[in-house]
């Protein structure tokens, strides 16, 4: 229902924009050239159409859709034996320096 609402309200909205820029860029017939004006309320009304357009065509939140993976059956996972590596432990350690400003640095051991 607010889907219909939605799309029924969106369309106003650009039948109300197309129609607005219609009127605001009727004028009386002068003898110079307006070709630029009208190009650009063209453009900006393309512009807000299309942003209005692209709203309502598209949901605003989608729940993600997850899918199970799929492996293939003959597929027999060969694991390798666990090599042990001993990492080192590192931390932050505070430092000052000779004007009294702490730094940090990273030590490993």
């Amino acid at each position: 229902m607010w889907t219909m609402r939605k799309n029924l309200l969106t369309t106003g909205l650009v039948a109300l924009t197309i129609a607005g820029t219609t009127i605001a860029t009727a004028s009386q017939a002068e003898a110079h050239n307006n070709f630029g004006r009208g190009l650009a309320a063209g453009i900006a009304g393309t512009l807000i159409g299309g942003a209005l357009v692209a709203s309502a065509s598209h949901p605003a939140y989608a729940a993600p859709v997850y899918a199970a993976p799929t492996y293939p059956a003959y597929a027999v996972p060969a694991y390798a034996p666990e090599v042990v590596v001993s990492q080192p432990v590192c931390r932050v350690v505070w430092h000052q320096d000779g004007w009294g400003d702490m730094y940090r640095t990273r030590q490993c051991d």
